[in-house]
């Protein structure tokens, strides 16, 4: 199935991504608030990118990521107007 296929690879893309971060530490303890720091910027990609993907169609990305449109429409703001 697709969907499992599709999951694996972003599951194996996130494992390769933080095995890497903790190798580059060298030993050092990584810095506090790691699990925040993390899922704030997975959502941002993951917002930006299925934006991208849709052409800034806001009701596209909103049913691909599984979430109500007015819950993205507050993402977009929060996530980007922080920058």
């Amino acid at each position: 199935m697709l969907k499992n296929k599709d999951s694996a690879s972003i599951k194996g893309a996130l494992t390769s991504i933080m095995s890497n971060y903790f190798s580059l530490l060298d030993s050092a303890s990584p810095p506090t608030g790691l699990y925040e720091d993390v899922i704030s910027e997975v959502e941002k990609v993951l917002i930006s990118e299925t934006m991208k993907y849709t052409s800034n169609n806001q009701l596209r990305a909103s049913e691909i990521l599984g979430i109500n449109r007015n819950t993205l429409r507050k993402k977009l703001q929060n996530l980007f107007d922080d920058e």
